[in-house]
């Protein structure tokens, strides 16, 4: 049965849809013939765009039916009976410092701390402090206390390189987990099934952080859903994923030797080939997910809802690809979002060292090097 969605609302309340347009003929059996059976069919169909900024009512959409994926996930397991659902852990895991931001430090209550207290200036002569309580408001969060003292270059390509770091970090924990119960990968994937669940947040200074949620749950000869063993129960999860996180790290080209801001607005003729190891930042959050407790499914599945569904900027400015340094300028971004965006492309520009972080980030090769492909989500363009 069809849904009357009204005369301004012919996809639902979607405020994009997508308009197609076909034919429909009339063929007469008995001679063949073929008419048209006049005006054409049109029909409305939702944008689905998840962002809120392209389309709130998509993104609503999209935000409550990925909720209750994750929250069914936790509560229930994937196939497993509520009473041997495994446990599970929500995790955020960050990125490292490129250079000193603008931050609020929560205080008690809703009075936040001072942003910075340092003494001195930096070598490009700009205070290393800031005493000022910013609000969450503040447009300056994120922003660097000196853009020259800032990494650019080597911000954009840890992006580019989050997802075969979140790989070699799975990988690993697995590892780490058949040790410390001394047991083979291979046996303790006949034994249990480690299960992931991960959104990515872009943060104020643009960098992106995870948010995963991890499920142990316990497998029997057969394959089914069982029970885990009780290790799985105790700490050693947590414990090997801190450990991991604290270690792993992968091979990525180094950006060190360009030109980043440039005022000719070129590239020097080399770039180093050496290279630099990714790794996490130092702020690791583990938590256990525990049914009615602080951290439980519900507020978890909130929570990557949310995130899920946020934009790259709140204006929505970057919500989609970067066709020019041009079309850059005419977004009206402020200065360091427009840093990160412009560093993509001036990397890039460098066709070698553009596929050679391609390369190292398992990116298939196109016409367009990653870096210009994605530099509106600053270089990173998930897995």
């Amino acid at each position: 049965m069809a849904t009357d969605t009204g005369p301004d609302k012919p996809a639902g309340g979607c405020i994009r849809p997508i308009r197609l347009a076909g034919r429909s003929d009339h063929v007469d059996l008995a001679t063949g013939e073929i008419r048209p059976t006049g005006a054409p069919p049109v029909v409305h169909v939702r944008c689905n765009n998840r962002r809120a900024s392209a389309c709130p009512d998509c993104s609503k959409l999209y935000q409550r039916d990925a909720r209750r994926i994750v929250v069914r996930g936790l509560e229930h397991g994937d196939g497993a009976p509520v009473a041997v659902a495994g446990p599970a852990w929500f995790v955020t895991l960050t990125a490292p410092s490129f250079g000193p931001v603008h931050s609020r430090r929560a205080g008690k209550g809703a009075e936040s701390r001072v942003c910075r207290q340092r003494r001195g200036t930096c070598e490009h002569g700009r205070a290393l402090s800031c005493h000022l309580r910013h609000d969450a408001a503040d447009r300056r969060l994120g922003e660097p206390l000196c853009p020259a003292c800032f990494d650019y270059g080597r911000a954009v390509v840890w992006n580019a390189m989050l997802p075969v770091l979140w790989k070699a970090t799975r990988d690993r924990l697995e590892s780490g987990l058949a040790a410390a119960v001394g047991l083979s990968v291979a046996a303790l994937r006949r034994q249990v099934r480690v299960s992931f669940v991960k959104v990515a947040e872009m943060q104020g200074r643009g960098l992106v952080h995870l948010h995963v949620v991890i499920r142990v749950d316990g497998r029997d000869p057969s394959g089914d859903l069982v029970a885990p063993p009780g290790w799985a129960y105790t700490d050693l999860v947590a414990e090997s994923l801190q450990a991991v996180v604290g270690s792993v790290a992968v091979d990525a080209p180094d950006p060190a030797a360009v030109a980043l801001l440039d005022s000719s607005g070129t590239l020097p003729a080399m770039v180093s080939s050496d290279g630099w190891a990714v790794r996490w930042g130092r702020q690791v959050d583990i938590r256990r997910v525990r049914l009615g407790g602080e951290t439980d499914a519900a507020k978890v599945g909130n929570y990557l809802a949310k995130y899920l569904t946020k934009s790259v900027t709140d204006s929505g400015a970057l919500d989609g690809p970067v066709r020019s340094l041009r079309h850059l300028a005419r977004l009206g971004l402020r200065d360091h979002t427009r840093r990160l965006v412009e560093t993509c492309w001036r990397l890039g520009t460098d066709r070698a060292f553009g596929e050679a972080v391609d390369a190292a980030a398992g990116r298939p090769a196109g016409r367009t090097v990653g870096l210009i492909r994605w530099s509106h989500s600053f270089g990173c363009g998930g897995d």
